[in-house]
């Protein structure tokens, strides 16, 4: 009978033992990151004058292998120094019209028991950095920066990350520090005030009732006393004879109105950039308008890398997020089928289709899908510095925009 001896079971490794292994590991990691592209040239030099030494013996090679080790000794040492900082970023406004400005603040705070050296502070805006220096703080001590941002265009900005550096005066060592994450900033298209819009506004006995109180309607609101002008027809003769004086209806505004808003996205139907940004600016005005009004709003948009023929439905919840999502809308370069408008949904009241001065906008191409569809079209073209031009037909409005400002002139005037 064969006896199998035993072997001892492995012995533990001590738990501080990793613990101090991957500690080391983390900070050898940290320490090649913060070397940048000239000190790594530098210590790679280094390392090839002191290969070449060793079989040659020239003391040129073991002089310049010396110095670079020496250099980034050096730029280790100057670069070394306390980063513990916590940022706060505070922006008065999140969202920005297109030339208009916000103030951001930016306070720093040394949290620790040590001074903070000093160091750069760098704010991601966009595609860009804005660079400020630091000084050095003391426990507990805040130091505010404050940046002025003013929105040139049209986008939707990533704000941060906000970060701090620290380094030699040779470039050779670089530490850098995330202090705050990235946060979202809109700079919205230029809008202008419109009127109410008239067009497509129906009644319906199962509508939405809107706000306010009208003269005329299908819903019941209240009585009130006569007043010179008021028609005759709607005097409560009832409440008349209780009251003693005339009295008239007053009613709810029921309204069926859900209105359709699209923009021709396609790159090809406009001359310039310009134009495209004149035709998104026609575009959150309408849009902006119809919610105010209380409208059902259905707003198409194609983005660049929407392969859905038809864009993307943006977010009507309320203006701000609709105009949110007004300043990320980009043309498309490719060709894309445009929506049809004799296929626009049976409760549309009405349908509204922005594009350019190359866009195809001939009425005969639409009076057939207008013939066959309830709802009214306005076909809005905009051509960057055209005087404006209406052009109406039963069931298509069709105009020529210059400028933003010209859409309050055609709502006010088409019949």
């Amino acid at each position: 009978m064969t006896a199998f001896a035993s072997r001892p079971a492995p012995k533990a490794r001590p738990a501080s033992s990793t613990g101090s292994r991957q500690s080391l590991r983390s900070r050898a990691a940290g320490l090649w990151q913060s070397i940048t592209a000239l000190g790594r040239a530098m210590a790679l030099a280094a390392l090839l004058c002191a290969l070449a030494f060793v079989p040659t013996g020239w003391r040129e090679l073991l002089a310049g292998a010396l110095l670079g080790a020496g250099m980034l000794l050096f730029g280790l040492l100057t670069s070394l120094g306390n980063l513990s900082c916590n940022a706060e970023t505070s922006l008065n406004q999140g969202h920005l019209e297109v030339g208009g400005q916000a103030e951001l603040v930016l306070v720093l705070t040394n949290p620790g028991s040590r001074s903070t050296r000093r160091g750069r502070i760098g704010l991601a805006l966009g595609q860009g950095t804005v660079i400020a220096p630091l000084p050095a703080l003391a426990p507990g001590q805040s130091h505010q920066i404050r940046l002025k941002l003013e929105a040139r265009s049209r986008g939707v900005i990533d704000l941060g990350p906000v970060t701090m550096e620290a380094g030699d005066p040779l470039g050779l060592i670089r530490r850098r520090r995330i202090l705050t994450g990235a946060r979202k900033l809109y700079i919205h298209p230029r809008t202008v005030a419109l009127p109410p819009l008239e067009a497509g506004l129906e009644r319906d006995l199962e509508g939405d009732p809107g706000s306010g109180i009208v003269d005329d309607d299908l819903e019941f609101h209240a009585l009130r006393p006569y007043v010179p002008g008021d028609d005759i027809k709607r005097v409560h003769w009832l409440s008349t004879a209780r009251a003693g004086t005339l009295m008239v209806r007053q009613y709810e505004p029921t309204l069926r109105t859900r209105t359709e808003l699209i923009l021709d996205g396609q790159a090809a139907s406009y001359r310039n950039a310009d134009e495209f940004e004149l035709a998104v600016e026609i575009y959150a005005s309408l849009g902006c308008r119809c919610l105010l009004d209380g409208r059902r709003l259905q707003a198409l948009a194609p983005e660049p890398d929407d392969p859905d023929a038809h864009g993307t439905t943006l977010p009507t919840e309320d203006p701000r997020s609709f105009l949110d999502a007004c300043s990320a809308i980009r043309p498309r370069q490719d060709s894309y089928d445009k929506p049809d408008l004799a296929e626009a949904p049976e409760r549309t009241s009405l349908t509204i289709l922005v594009t350019g001065s190359l866009g195809d906008r001939q009425p005969s191409a639409l009076m057939d899908g207008s013939a066959q569809s309830a709802s009214p079209v306005m076909l809005l073209a905009a051509d960057l510095g055209a005087n404006p031009s209406l052009q109406t037909q039963p069931g298509l409005v069709n105009a020529v925009l210059g400028n933003r400002k010209d859409l309050p002139i055609l709502l006010e005037t088409q019949p």
